[in-house]
């Protein structure tokens, strides 16, 4: 015990030596940090050159200088990030840094090394601070229909009959919280019972901060180059990039250097200029360069004010294959497959499926990729990387590795694309051994289970006709033994794809292009076909092109084909072609006139095919503002037929029902207040304002910027308007409401002020309204005043006196109330 306490007491000692000795240091600092501090503000140089900015710098009173860390990293220094922001460094501490304070000029002059410098940086991705506008959506409805009708034989003359009417639906309902789809075909034709086939359900919502689209229904799993896809009906989350329109996915080059002295930095991509910047003198980089996919070089170009320059060039190989680096996209669903789409065996396979895709950038030359799969009896799957190699080329390598009832199988995939000697080269490899199935070919197989029964459109499931599978031709027990349409349905066997591309050296408006295929599929049949295509552009912007193939493999087969197209306006364009093969041989002539875009813009065209295939046809359509129609006819040898199409739509928003063309993606429904008003759609007109001040634009795009405008040039002299641009977003396949908020400006008047002796109030006089607007005497002492009431006093100070004026103010609608004169005593 007697120890320990020595022992205890040798401790104690210790600690307070050690804290006397910590107390001495700390106050130190302590003593330093309250040394008499002065605060300056100066003006900087950087190695002799002017940094345009004045500093916040500190003065101690043993003359060192020092400043935030914040305020030197703000100067582009490099500064030890274990500082807090606000921590005062002395310039005394920084390693390879001299300075100067000159008291007298307030100036201080620093010289460090670039290496201790950090550069501006330049990022060509249009949003540096990653914002992005946010999609909008509203609440309402759309109803696409495409309306196709063809008539009884013209040569019997029954025109009138029909042969066919087919209706294409979709429907889709918005807001929100997301968009419910409905698709469908409903069709008929004399002596056959009507049908109506469902084609797709779904209910979508998507994140776009995160990325993520979320939807429930009818969905496409993901996969990646070396999976086959499959129809599911149940649940998928996936990312989705094309929410951020502003995000870059691939990894670009970045270009830097350093300027001497104040200069212009110029980027040239494949000689085109994309970039020009003035940029002090120092360090600088240039990230997210816009390149073209493929080989190229990007080139650097420092210009200083003298004209001197310096040149870097960098090559590069860009693919949209490759994900930047942390980059992220993935795909997971699960469900019923889903087989037969688009026919009346249309079902679901009552067997559940999942499947899980991922790609992510890891380099900016390596991004990997997994995908499993499993159901129906089977498990699957594999992983793959694509990489580049160096400057020339992007390769792709996978295998994936499978296991069912049915037993085990592999399947391996390599691909490379390449720009070399000036040819561009895409080569592929697929190969499967053993036993190898996917989720394609064993629900494909499920297709003879009375649980995959076909469905009608009110209902999932029926029972299963006694001629259903016979109509099918599969091999049921006890019902034949036909050979099924899906026995084959497992990978091929070995699937190679090479093509090669380039123009001619001596003559650059031609080009030619070659493509081999070889294909062995599960069954043991072997296609080998070799095609070649040559092209040439021709004067008066005219062009050739051939094209020739032959399969080599179990069924032999050639066949040629060669065209010329020819403009004969500026809308108008002839062609005329010939082709061979085991039919015989076929020519052709068109001419058409292509619809445009706009609504008053109309098309048509006509075709003559002679030879083993004979065939005519004529047709004119139309777009309106509410749909468009197309009209026709067409003989087929001996059989003569009428045809008329209407394709539109009816969308419900904001109140309003309108009918407009058909609405691929999102659109807006325009809310003016006026009518009579010209829309314009990122400068491009889209019609009037209807009688209540609304115009549907039915061609914005989901998640990018929109530029909707007005011209008030049609106004009323009355109304108000707080702006004439609006840039929108809209959701996927959704609505937004533009509202330009025009109001009848019924408390506003243009009122004249005279003084006592007659002459004017002289212009720049300020005035006010009681218990109102302030306002400014312009020139012939007029000023247009808001917001006035029956009876309105003012005070208006001019130069050398200050007057009153009292008025009174009838509204009238439609008109400009004009109130003179009125005189300030």
């Amino acid at each position: 015990m007697r120890w320990l306490s020595w022992s205890g007491v040798v401790r104690s000692f210790f600690v307070s030596s050690l804290s006397v000795m910590l107390g001495v240091a700390i106050g130190a600092e302590r003593s330093r940090a309250s040394q008499q501090q002065k605060n300056l503000q100066l003006e900087v140089f950087i190695n002799e050159v002017p940094a345009n900015m004045i500093g916040s710098f500190v003065l101690f009173d043993d003359n060192r200088v020092g400043a935030t860390r914040n305020e030197l990293e703000e100067l582009g220094l490099r500064i030890d990030a274990r500082r807090f922001p606000q921590d005062i460094v002395l310039l005394d501490d920084i390693p390879r840094l001299k300075y100067r304070y000159e008291e007298r000029t307030q100036k201080i002059r620093i010289t460090v090394d670039n290496a201790d410098r950090v550069g501006r940086t330049f990022d060509l991705s249009g949003d540096a601070n990653g914002r992005f506008i946010r999609a909008q959506a509203g609440w309402g409805a759309v109803l696409n229909y495409d309306l196709l009708s063809t008539t009884g034989s013209l040569r019997n003359l029954s025109p009138l009959s029909l042969s066919g009417t087919s209706l294409a639906l979709e429907a889709r309902a918005f807001s929100p919280y997301g968009t419910f789809e409905q698709s469908a075909i409903v069709r008929s034709a004399p002596n056959l019972p009507s049908e109506v086939i469902r084609l797709d359900t779904s209910l979508r919502y998507s994140d776009q901060e995160r990325m993520i689209s979320y939807r429930l229904g009818d969905v496409i799993n993901g996969g990646l180059g070396w999976t086959r896809p499959i129809r599911v009906g149940g649940v998928q989350a996936q990312s989705n990039f094309a929410l951020r329109p502003d995000l870059i996915t691939m990894p670009l080059p970045v270009l830097g250097g350093t300027a001497a002295v104040p200069s212009t930095i110029d980027i040239y991509v494949n000689n085109i200029k994309t970039f020009s910047q003035d940029v002090g003198a120092g360090p600088f980089s240039v990230n997210n360069v816009p390149l073209v996919s493929g080989a190229g070089n990007a080139q650097l170009v420092i210009r200083d004010s003298s004209g001197h320059e310096t040149r870097t060039t960098v090559p590069f190989y860009a693919s949209p294959s490759l994900l930047a680096p942390g980059l992220m996209g993935w795909s997971i669903e699960a469900g019923l497959p889903r087989l037969s789409f688009g026919s009346t065996a249309d079902g679901y396979v009552q067997s559940p499926v999942g499947s899980a895709s991922l790609r992510r950038g890891i380099f900016e030359w390596l991004t990997m990729e997994g995908h499993a799969e499993g159901g129906a009896g089977i498990a699957n799957g594999g992983i793959g990387a694509v990489f580049k190699t160096g400057t020339i080329g992007v390769a792709a390598a996978a295998m994936s590795a499978s296991t069912g009832s049915g037993g085990s199988g592999a399947q391996t995939y390599l691909s490379y694309e390449t720009r070399l000697l000036g040819l561009n080269i895409t080569a592929s490899s697929q190969r499967t051994f053993g036993t190898y199935d996917d989720l394609a070919s064993a629900t494909a197989r499920l297709q003879d289970l009375s649980v995959g029964a076909p469905q009608n459109f009110y209902g999932l499931f029926n029972y299963v006709p006694s001629n259903y599978f016979n109509y099918l031709q599969l091999p049921v027990p006890g019902i034949n033994n036909v050979a099924p349409i899906y026995f084959n349905a497992r990978p091929p066997r070995a699937l190679d794809r090479i093509t090669v591309s380039a123009p001619f050296a001596f003559d650059i408006k031609s080009s030619l292009s070659t493509s081999f295929i070889h294909l062995l599929d599960a069954s043991g049949n072997l296609s080998q076909i070799i095609t070649g295509t040559y092209s040439r552009s021709l004067p008066h912007n005219a062009s050739l092109y051939a094209t020739v193939f032959q399969d080599f493999g179990t069924k032999r087969n050639t066949g040629v084909f060669v065209g010329l197209t020819m403009p004969l306006s500026d809308s108008v364009s002839a062609s005329a072609g010939a082709s061979s093969g085991k039919g015989g041989a076929t020519y052709s002539a068109e001419a058409n006139k292509p619809l445009g875009p706009q609504p008053g813009s109309y098309g048509w065209r006509v075709r003559d095919v002679e030879g083993a295939v004979r065939y005519r046809e004529a047709a004119a359509s139309y777009r309106s503002n509410y749909g468009t129609i197309q009209v026709g006819a067409s003989q087929d040898r001996d059989n003569s037929r009428g045809l008329l199409e209407l394709r539109g739509s009816i969308a419900t928003m904001g109140g309003g029902v309108f009918l407009s063309n058909w609405i691929d993606d999102g659109f807006a429904v325009v809310k003016a207040g006026a009518s009579g008003l010209e829309v314009m759609h990122d400068n491009r007109p889209m019609g009037v304002t209807d009688s209540r001040g609304m115009l549907l634009v039915p061609t914005l795009r989901s998640y990018q910027k929109n530029k909707i405008t007005i011209d008030p040039a049609n106004l009323p002299v009355d109304a108000d308007i707080e702006r004439t641009r609006e840039v929108v977003a809209p959701a996927d396949r959704a609505g937004v409401l533009v509202n330009f908020k025009v109001r009848s400006d019924t408390t506003s008047a243009l009122v004249t002020f005279v003084r006592p002796d007659g002459n004017l109030v002289p212009a720049g006089s300020a005035g006010r309204i009681e218990g109102g607007a302030e306002f400014i005497v312009g020139y012939d002492g007029q000023d247009f005043i808001r917001d006035l009431a029956g009876s309105n006093s003012a005070t208006i100070e001019t130069a050398n006196e200050t007057c009153r004026a009292e008025f009174p103010f009838t509204p009238r609608r439609g008109e400009q109330v004009q109130i003179s004169p009125v005189e300030c005593r």
